[in-house]
């Protein structure tokens, strides 16, 4: 079956789906963007707005080209069961690229996480939140009866970063508040 008007309706649709990502996308320093989103960087509201912005237009853009390859398929399919075969190989092989590229992501920004924080002083029982999302990314894991300086010493342990010095005082422990108890 062929049908060229589907075609090029779906090659429009796949310019339009281009022009909003290409209009979406933001280059970033990965560096940069851990200074901001740990309030090193400078503060603006601009940068929500763009944010909320760009995240619009990759879902439009994402509809567009999705919508257009779709029709492009429509309008070629000849039901031939080699071709059935080789979609779905292409398939296979975009998930294993998927699945190389999340694990290769995560193990670079664990890498980023820990140069961040060996070249920076940070106060992690200030913020245990942010010190719990940080552990949970590189593996520590929390038990419900560690104290707050037994896991901020995981997570500096993990993050290859040195204790401070402690202070004169004997403050006594305090929990880690577990979500939920």
């Amino acid at each position: 079956m062929e049908n060229p008007e589907l075609a090029v309706i779906g090659l429009t649709c796949n310019v339009v789906g281009v022009f909003f990502l290409a209009n979406s996308i933001r280059f970033r320093e990965p560096r940069k963007a851990l200074h901001d989103a740990l309030g090193l960087g400078g503060r603006s509201l601009l940068k929500v707005r763009d944010t909320a912005l760009n995240n619009m237009q990759v879902i439009i853009g994402f509809l567009f080209l999705t919508t257009g390859f779709l029709l492009q398929i429509v309008a070629k399919w000849d039901m031939e069961l080699t071709t059935l075969i080789f979609c779905g190989a292409i398939i296979l092989v975009a998930g294993a690229v998927y699945a190389i590229g999340a694990y290769s992501s995560r193990r670079a920004f664990r890498r980023l996480l820990r140069e961040f924080f060996q070249s920076e002083q940070w106060s992690f029982q200030d913020d245990m939140e942010l010190t719990k999302e940080i552990g949970e990314i590189l593996g520590v894991p929390l038990a419900p009866d560690m104290t707050v300086e037994a896991y901020v010493h995981r997570v500096r342990q993990a993050l290859g970063v040195a204790n401070p010095q402690k202070p004169a005082g004997n403050d006594r422990a305090r929990r880690i508040v577990l979500p939920g108890r």
